[in-house]
């Protein structure tokens, strides 16, 4: 049984990082949650930054919709390889 299983942990050390394997997806998805808290971040920097510059929230959250809608647009361009 000990040989099972270093035959096993030595092929799974061969394939760690190739595209398709768990470990690359667990790595891909860490930093997917960074870029989206990042975009998050963003989205409502740029609500405040807006009505701070206009002085009107309502406008600020209409302009941010529309930037919404473009980001997600792009997003799904970037996403449809």
């Amino acid at each position: 049984m000990a040989q099972v299983v270093k035959i096993i942990n030595v092929y799974e050390a061969n394939h760690e990082l190739k595209q398709g394997s768990a470990g690359w997806i667990k790595t891909i998805s860490g930093w997917t949650l960074v870029v989206f808290w990042l975009l998050i971040t963003w989205f409502l920097a740029t609500i405040i930054g807006d009505w701070a510059a206009s002085g009107d929230l309502e406008q600020a959250i209409d302009r941010s919709w529309m930037r919404l809608q473009i980001m997600l647009e792009i997003m799904a361009a970037l996403g449809s390889d």
